[in-house]
């Protein structure tokens, strides 16, 4: 369930931008068959590469696993600031 949701979202959201599986996963410095595996929900995905690819996205990291969350991108600046230390 959860891999499910967060596959649609992050196909979501690459869409949502107009991105390719290739331009999400060099943007998040990711191989483009993980990009097709997590969107396939079948990834067992660590937290560093969703954290790369809620960046390469312009999203909050939680906004990958809400529901219903407000998935505007944010701006590239902002988005390093909530994720970085």
């Amino acid at each position: 369930m959860l891999r499910d949701n967060l596959a649609r979202r992050i196909r979501q959201l690459r869409l949502s931008l107009r991105l390719s599986q290739r331009d999400l996963a060099d943007r998040a410095g990711v191989r483009q068959a993980l990009i097709s595996q997590i969107e396939l929900g079948e990834a067992n995905v660590t937290l560093d590469s969703l954290l790369k690819i809620a960046i390469a996205l312009h999203v909050d990291f939680d906004a990958l696993f809400a529901a219903g969350a407000d998935t505007r991108p944010l701006a590239a600046a902002e988005v390093q600031r909530r994720h970085l230390p």
